[in-house]
Parts: structure tokens; sequence; C-alpha cells
């Protein structure tokens, strides 16, 4: 049998996570975990910010307010003696729109449906093993190396004549590494991923919109306060995302820095969850201002 503490560490951590709409990763999300383990994980986001949700472009004066919800799956299983993990992300989202330009409408839209479904393929390059739960129980945490490739499907709610949509109408590819490592009761990580577009031909109406890729750099620098208890401190920096509309660059490479806060929590040894909050500190004009609330909870068997 695992231990209550080993059991509540592997119960707070997992493979990998980007919750699918404009949300980075969270602190502790690439730790190892045991073989054969199944992890259902809500979400509720509370987001603000200048884009749309269904892109991260921004529009020339735009207000816009989203509840996003966020249902995932998660299994762990072994390769070749590593660590690996499949996971399924369904986002739902309501949102409140207003431009302060009147530019497309008056006034404030609601839109509400599902977001484009998500499945991430993650597996570990070192320092996570693949361990039974008894094995697991007896290991040492270790320097590690994870990669995942993420694929961002086109099933969201989606009209071209709507200006702001819930699904993107474009498959996305998200190839990322996961680094970790332990320094007695805290943990330094480092994410890094790089977003890869494909087009949507009904962008506005009849538009062809394509974009650049989208680099990002993302840190956690967190502290186990009990066996039940972490927090941490959050930074991520993106740059890249140029878009072209029917041929013609639209000036808008992005540019942006975030700083957020991070409380990790078990109430049971497979039940738990998480609160935390970032916001943009420095954007270049024309790039994404957000700032996000965010509660998870989870259940692990």
């Amino acid at each position: 049998m695992v231990s209550r503490s080993r059991l509540s560490a592997f119960a707070a951590a997992t493979l990998a996570l980007v919750p699918g709409i404009g949300v980075a990763d969270n602190a502790r999300d690439w730790q190892n975990t045991p073989t054969d383990l199944n992890m259902l994980f809500g979400y509720y986001n509370r987001v603000d910010t200048n884009t749309p949700i269904d892109t991260t472009l921004p529009l020339d004066g735009l207000s816009l307010n989203a509840d996003v919800y966020l249902l995932r799956y998660a299994r762990s299983f072994g390769i070749d003696g590593r660590n690996s993990a499949i996971q399924f992300i369904q986002p739902y989202a309501d949102v409140s729109a207003s431009f302060d330009n009147a530019r497309f409408f008056d006034g404030t839209k609601h839109n509400g449906g599902m977001g484009d479904a998500q499945v991430v393929f993650a597996h570990n390059i070192f320092g996570g093993p693949a361990l039974t739960a008894e094995e697991f129980a007896s290991w040492q945490p270790e320097t590690f190396l994870t990669g995942a490739v993420w694929l961002t499907v086109p099933t969201g709610d989606y009209d071209k004549d709507r200006v702001i949509n819930i699904g993107a109408n474009r498959w996305v590819v998200k190839p990322e590494l996961g680094f970790g490592t332990p320094f007695g009761p805290t943990w330094l990580e480092i994410n890094t991923w790089v977003s890869l577009f494909g087009d949507n031909d009904e962008y506005h109406g009849n538009s062809k919109l394509e974009q650049k890729p989208l680099y990002a750099i993302e840190g956690h620098y967190s502290y186990t306060i009990n066996r039940a208890l972490w927090a941490s401190l959050d930074a991520t920096y993106s740059r890249g995302g140029e878009s072209k509309i029917d041929g013609i660059w639209q000036d808008n490479k992005q540019e942006n820095g975030l700083l957020g806060a991070s409380l990790g929590f078990m109430l049971t040894p497979q039940f738990g969850g998480l609160l935390a909050y970032s916001d943009t500190i420095a954007e270049r004009r024309g790039s994404p201002d957000v700032n996000t609330w965010t509660l998870r909870m989870q259940y692990v068997w």
C-alpha cells in the first residue's frame, strides 16, 4: 500500500497540463506519478482579456470577460521503463464582450459553447521512471525532463459571421518540454513550448487567417509547506505569433510577460485542488493583456 503522505504527493501532481484557452501550466504539473493511475480534473477559470477566447490575437478596443470550464481525464502508463500519459481536455466557455470604439458592435454581446478539444501525449525522457504504486511509495523525486505533444482539434462552436467565437476553427500542434529539479522542500521547474497554428479559412467571414509560431518559456518556484499543502511563484514569457489575414501581415508580433502565484492542497489522499492567479505585467503594443483566476479540483484512483 502507498502511504498517505506519498499518495497525497502524487495526487497533487500530473504529467502536463495547459488548460485549453489561454492558460499556462501550473506548478508541479509535470512531476512523476505511479503508472496505471487515473486522474480526473475539473477547472474553473475567470479570464479578463483583450483577445477573443478562440485566439490569442488582440482586437483594438476589445474588453472580454470569460468563465472557462474544463473537464480533463488523464491516465499514466509505462513505455520502455519511462512514465507516460495520455490526456483528454474539453473546454466550455461563457463570454461577455464589448468594444470601446464600437468597431464591430455596440453594447455587450454574450456567447457560450464548447471549446476545441485537446489530446495530449506526454513521455518522460529522464528522471521519471515507470513505477507501480508500491514502488513509487519508496522512490525519491529527482531531476526530470519530460516531453509532450499537444493536439488541438477544431471541434468547438464556431460561426464565421461572429466576431467572438468559442472554437478557433483551426488545428494547433504544440510540442513542449518540462524540466524540474528538487532542492529539499522546494522545486524549480522550467517549461518551454511552441504553438504551431493551422489556417482558419473562415475568419471573420471568408477571410483566411494564418499565424507564425508562438514561443513561450515558463518558470515555477514552489515550496512544500507540509504533506498536503504547497505554494509557488510563477512567471511566463511569450514571443512571436504574428498573423496574416488574406495575405497581408498585420504587424502584430506578440511579446508579453506574466507573473502569478498558486497554492496546491490535498483534502484527502485522493481528492485535492489548486488555486492560482496570473496577470500580465508587461506587453508589446498589440499583445495579449490577460489576468486569470483558476480553481482546480482533482480526484485520482
